[in-house]
């Protein structure tokens, strides 16, 4: 298991992102410090993270990010094998 903690750029936001052998977790908690996650979202395969404007969706939740921190997101994803494709308009 690979896990990382991303700012999201919005208040002291934080993505807990974490690939496993097969699936992708992440959880959206409002600061470093809190226990539990106010959302979270779970792909299933190593293929289901998107890009959507703004947002990284994991396993079809949406979560908001700053440009800079998204795409620190997603090369993080992409050096642990997970390929970040664009979500389909």
């Amino acid at each position: 298991m690979q896990l990382t903690h991303i700012p999201t750029g919005h208040g002291g936001a934080v993505l807990c992102l974490q690939v496993h052998r097969d699936d992708v977790w992440a959880g959206l908690y409002a600061t470093r410090a809190c226990g539990a996650p106010q959302e979270i979202g779970i792909a299933a395969r190593r293929t289901g993270a998107q890009r959507d404007g703004q947002h990284l969706v994991v396993g079809g939740q949406a979560f908001p990010f700053h440009r800079t921190q998204l795409r620190r997101a997603i090369a993080w994803l992409d050096r642990h094998g997970v390929r970040t494709r664009e979500a389909r308009a």
